[in-house]
C-alpha cells in the first residue's frame, strides 16, 4: 500500500487576489496526484481565493476560511482546532499570512510543517519598514516548528542555511511547467509586428524582470541589427518605466499578448534581463519551445540552465553584455538553433509538470514516511 493512501495533506493560504502564486500552482499538481494515491487533501484558503475552485475540481476539501492577517492568533486558533480535528500527517503554508499562524498552531501537534518560498520571495518583506520588520521577527520566532523548507533555487536554500536554517531541513524542488500546453498555446493566432529579426520579452511586467536594462541595450543591437525590433509584451507595474523608451523607439510595448507562448515562439531571441533572483515562468515555457535565450545571471537561473550550452548568461544590469550577447545569437543563427534546442532538452527532462510532481511526491512520501 502507497504511504500516502492513509495520509492527510493540508494547504493553508492567505491568498485573496484574483490569480495563483507561484508556490500555489506548484501545489495543484500535487494535490492531483495526492488524491490520485487516495491521500486526503484538505485547503484552507479565503472563500473566494483562487486556488478554491481548482483544488475543488482536483477532489480536495475546501475549509473556506479567510484568514485574518491583522489578528494572527484568531487565526491560529482556529487552524489549530481544524488540525486537532483532521489529524494532518504535513501541513504545507504559503507566506506570511499562512505560515505563522501555522507555525504557531502546530505546537505539540503531531504534524510535519512545511514552509514554502520561492526565489525571489524571501526574507519576508511588509508594506513598510515597521511591517517589514514585524514580519521577520515573527518569522524568526516561529521558524523552530518547521520540519522543512521547501524551495525552488539552490540561491535561496545558500541564504536560508546562512541564516542559521539546518542544511537538513532545506529541500530544493525546481518548478515545473505543463509543456503540452506550452506546446497548445504556442499555436494561438495572433497579429504580430512585421519586421525581422525579433528580439524581446514576454510575461509579467515587473519591475525585478529589469526590462530597463533591455532599453538602454536596444540602440546598440539595431546598431549591428538596424533591421531588428525589441518587443515587450505583457501588463504590469514596471510598464510606466518603460513608456519614455517605447515612445522615443527604442522598444515597442505590444500590450498583453494573446498568448505569452504563441509570442515568444515568434522571437529569434527571447530576454530576460532580470536584476533580482527568481525564475520567470515565461523563460521556462521559451525553454520549451526551444527558443534561443539571454538572460542576467541572477540566483534562480543561473542553476536552471548552463551557460553557453542552453542559454547565454551576462551580468546583471549589464546593457552593453546583454546587447553583444543578443547581436551574437543573431549573427550566428546556427548557434543560437544549438543552445535553444539544447534549452528544450532540459526544459523536458528536468522543468516539466510532471518532473517537478515527482519530486513533489518524493518530498512528501519522505515527510510522511
Amino acid at each position: 500500500m502507497s504511504p500516502l493512501r492513509t495520509a492527510t495533506v493540508l494547504f493553508v493560504t492567505g491568498r485573496v487576489g484574483p490569480s495563483l502564486s507561484r508556490v500555489e500552482r506548484s501545489w495543484l499538481p500535487l494535490m492531483a496526484a495526492l488524491v490520485a494515491e487516495r491521500a486526503n487533501v484538505l485547503v484552507v484558503g479565503a472563500p473566494r481565493g483562487p486556488i478554491v475552485a481548482p483544488a475543488r475540481a482536483l477532489g480536495a476539501t475546501i475549509a473556506p476560511y479567510h484568514v485574518d492577517r491583522f489578528n494572527i492568533w484568531i487565526t491560529r486558533n482556529r487552524l489549530r482546532a481544524y488540525m486537532k480535528r483532521h489529524e494532518p500527517t504535513v501541513a504545507f503554508g504559503a507566506g506570511y499570512r499562512a505560515d505563522a499562524p501555522l507555525r504557531l498552531a502546530a505546537r505539540g501537534l503531531p504534524v510535519k510543517v512545511v514552509s514554502s518560498a520561492h526565489c525571489g520571495g524571501w526574507p519576508p518583506h511588509g508594506m513598510g519598514p515597521l511591517s517589514t520588520w514585524g514580519r521577520r521577527w515573527m518569522e524568526r520566532r516561529t521558524r523552530g516548528r518547521v520540519d522543512a523548507f521547501a524551495v525552488d533555487c539552490r540561491g535561496l536554500a545558500d541564504m536560508l542555511e546562512a541564516d542559521g536554517i539546518p542544511a537538513g531541513a532545506i529541500h530544493v524542488i525546481p518548478p515545473g511547467i505543463d509543456i503540452g500546453t506550452v506546446i497548445r498555446d504556442a499555436a494561438i493566432a495572433f497579429e504580430m509586428p512585421e519586421g525581422h529579426p525579433r528580439v524581446g520579452y514576454a510575461g509579467a511586467l515587473e519591475r525585478s524582470r529589469g526590462l530597463g536594462t533591455l532599453a538602454t541595450a536596444a540602440p546598440a543591437i539595431r546598431e549591428r541589427h538596424p533591421e531588428a525590433r525589441v518587443l515587450v509584451a505583457g501588463e504590469g507595474p514596471a510598464r510606466l518605466g518603460l513608456l519614455p523608451a517605447s515612445l522615443d523607439g527604442r522598444i515597442e510595448l505590444v500590450g498583453r499578448p494573446a498568448s505569452v507562448p504563441a509570442f515568444l515562439s515568434t522571437l529569434d531571441v527571447c530576454v530576460f534581463p532580470s536584476s533580482a533572483p527568481g525564475i520567470p515562468t515565461s523563460l521556462l515555457e521559451a525553454a520549451a519551445l526551444g527558443r534561443p535565450i539571454v538572460a542576467c545571471d541572477v540566483d534562480g537561473i543561473r542553476e536552471m540552465f548552463a551557460d553557453g550550452v542552453e542559454i547565454a548568461l551576462v551580468p546583471q544590469g549589464n546593457a552593453p553584455a546583454l546587447a553583444e550577447a543578443v547581436s551574437a545569437l543573431l549573427d550566428d543563427p546556427e548557434h543560437a538553433r544549438t543552445l535553444g534546442k539544447a534549452a528544450r532538452l532540459r526544459a523536458i527532462d528536468d522543468y516539466s509538470a510532471a518532473a517537478a510532481t515527482r519530486r513533489g511526491m518524493d518530498f512528501i512520501r519522505t515527510l510522511s514516511a
